[in-house]
């Protein structure tokens, strides 16, 4: 044959030429057996041809029963016409040669579409494929996919035994020994040698069939291994980061929580001495008040011994820079008390009613539309309503009104103030909050503006002069809330 056939090409000329000489078997049998007056033996050389034409080309077995048959019986009849007898029994094995054909034809077309499917299932398989023989471990077949897998041609596979394309020795004698034992086996990891040198990590599954051989399916599991191999690699180095920084942390803790405790022990001291200052300073200032009395009382007795103007005049005016003096005394009790407790959330209208509860308001009204307002803001925020309420009643003139309400402002929230009063002039709005600016009330104003600022809360004056005064308290985000029923804004 050509050498540059194709095993498929090779296969059909050596089934053609089987075909072709059975056939020229039984035709020289019949005649040289019906010229020799023999009639027994040669009809069962054509269930040969019959059966071997069947096989291979069963779609058109019967037309070559039929074919071949007529060729036996055009024989029979040109060598035998004086043999009736055996022309009888010619017919019959006619019809016994189309009957067989028809029937090896069924049954080799069933056989085919089955070769077909199974083929089919075997070239196309994703995953490559090859069978061996158990005893010889040599390559019988194997499909496009697996020589692909190994950068070989099919035809250079086949008859190649399994220890030159299999890596690793010890893992191809366990491999054998599995299937020899087991008969089957699964999901086991050998390497392949490719044509070109490198080495394939492959996923086997293999089961023994009968004759011996064994097939096996490949998956190509390399690039799965290596990334597996790369992922846990990754992972030791991010446990072995998370290990070192857990140790950093660890050691950042403890260093902390030393801080922390050093600090604690810092606190604790300036507590201590801030309670020893504070203590040192309500006593001072309690006998300071107490002198001051003394003062102002020993002043009413001078006022009384004396009748020249000029000196009464000179002891009132020292009369009234001591009550300054009480009360520059008694602001720093309350501005000591800024900031002592820890803020917390208080509503509005109950703060107010509890302000205005004593003061003499000379019959203003207080008006508060509040709804469900909360503040959170320091404890002394009932000082600040007691000091624009007293602002008012001490400076509004024709006032008859002070009205609470609020509106919001994007996230914040602006806590109004207002009275029907004769307002604060245009100059002095951002004076008021100086601690150097009083007028009868002291530093009252200053000292809301510093309570307020405690949580991030500010005030400033609005209002028209001639028209009354107005208060805006500006609460930011977080620092205010509305109950659930409180639907203002």
């Amino acid at each position: 044959m050509t050498p540059g056939m194709t095993a498929p090409q090779r296969h059909q000329i050596s089934w053609a030429v089987a075909i072709l000489a059975t056939i020229a078997l039984a035709v020289y049998s019949t005649i040289y057996s019906l010229t020799h007056g023999i009639y027994e033996v040669f009809p069962f050389l054509y269930f040969l041809p019959i059966i071997l034409f069947v096989y291979q080309y069963p779609n058109r077995g019967v037309l070559f029963s039929l074919g071949l048959s007529t060729v036996f019986l055009s024989l029979v009849y040109f060598y035998s016409t004086s043999n009736t007898t055996f022309i009888a029994v010619s017919t019959a094995w006619y019809v016994i040669f189309v009957t067989i054909g028809v029937v090896t034809s069924s049954f080799a077309e069933g056989l085919k579409a089955e070769e077909r499917k199974y083929r089919g299932i075997f070239e196309n398989s994703q995953a490559g494929i090859f069978t061996f023989d158990l005893t010889t471990q040599e390559i019988r077949e194997t499909n496009a996919k697996f020589a692909r897998m190994l950068s070989y041609e099919r035809e250079d596979l086949i008859s190649r035994n399994l220890s030159q394309v299999l890596y690793d020795a010890d893992g191809k004698v366990s491999f054998i020994r599995s299937i020899a034992e087991t008969q089957r086996t699964g999901d086991t990891e050998l390497f392949f040698h490719t044509r070109d040198g490198a080495v394939r990590q492959f996923l086997i599954s293999a089961s023994l069939s009968p004759g011996n051989i064994v097939i096996c399916s490949a998956i190509d599991i390399t690039e799965r291994k290596i990334a597996e191999q790369v992922i846990a690699k990754a992972r030791e180095d991010l446990e072995q980061r998370v290990k070192d920084r857990t140790e950093e942390l660890t050691q950042a803790n403890e260093i902390l929580k030393s801080e922390i405790q050093e600090r604690k022990r810092f606190e604790a001291a300036i507590q201590l001495a801030n309670r020893k200052l504070n203590t040192l300073s309500s006593i001072t200032r309690h006998d300071i008040l107490n002198q001051i009395t003394a003062i102002v009382m020993y002043l009413s007795l001078a006022e009384e011994a004396v009748s020249d103007p000029g000196v009464i005049d000179h002891l009132k005016k020292i009369e009234k820079v001591t009550e300054l003096i009480q009360k520059q005394i008694r602001f720093t009790r309350d501005y000591q008390t800024i900031g002592e407790n820890a803020p917390q959330w208080q509503n509005a209208a109950t703060t107010i009613d509890n302000a205005v509860g004593g003061l003499d308001l000379k019959g203003i009204r207080i008006e508060k539309d509040l709804g469900g307002l909360e503040i959170f803001a320091d404890y002394l925020l009932e000082k600040v309503f007691y000091n624009l309420v007293e602002n008012s009643v001490r400076h509004g003139g024709k006032a008859t009104v002070i009205r609470f309400s609020y509106r919001r402002d994007g996230d914040e929230l602006v806590l109004l103030c207002e009275d029907d009063g004769v307002g604060i002039p245009e100059g002095a709005k951002e004076r008021i909050f100086k601690r150097e600016y009083y007028r009868n009330t002291g530093y009252g104003l200053f000292l809301s503006d510093e309570i307020l600022s405690i949580t991030g809360l500010t005030i400033r004056e609005t209002g028209e002069p001639g028209k009354g005064a107005r208060f805006e308290i500006r609460a930011p985000k977080g620092t205010w809330r509305l109950s659930h029923t409180d639907s203002h804004s």
